[in-house]
């Protein structure tokens, strides 16, 4: 499959008092505008923060650099975790656009100390337990990541 768009995300936790919490974001939820820009809508969304590659990045530099624009933390990458593909409709040109999304399991190691944040209306951050953070997120396809990323993390 061709994809239209390539970004990089990253599920994170940290332990905190013997407990592992997740990281999630909560935003302004976007729509696809006529111009390809991001409208707001009404509803704000828990997710994993992710974002677009920038020219020449490879994945794992795009998502170490947007867990920290959106998350405000510093990570390290432990395993890759897998791919969504998500499908979107641009109004102007009435074609579907295939955005594929590659998540990676990271490990807190820091805040961040970045004075220029993303663009993203990022409203919220939140250290989250499981159980909280699988019924906060947003969309079905990062729960199943959620889900997968404890396994992984348990195995390790």
């Amino acid at each position: 499959m061709d994809y239209d768009e390539r970004s990089a995300g990253g599920i994170v936790f940290k332990k905190s008092d013997g407990q592992i919490k997740w990281l999630l974001i909560k935003t302004a939820n976007f729509r696809r505008g006529n111009d390809r820009n991001y409208q707001p809508q009404k509803k704000a969304v828990f997710k994993f923060p992710k974002g677009h590659l920038q020219k020449d990045e490879f994945l794992k530099e795009a998502a170490l650099r947007e867990v920290e624009e959106e998350g405000r933390v510093k990570t390290r990458i432990v395993a890759k975790i897998g791919s969504n593909n998500y499908f979107i409709s641009d109004k102007l040109t009435k074609k579907k656009i295939v955005k594929k999304v590659t998540f990676f399991l990271m490990e807190y190691v820091g805040d961040s100390e970045l004075r220029h944040f993303d663009k993203e209306m990022v409203i919220d951050r939140q250290w989250l337990d499981y159980e909280t953070a699988l019924e906060l997120l947003a969309y079905d396809s990062e729960k199943t990541l959620l889900r997968k990323t404890r396994q992984k993390l348990e195995s390790l």
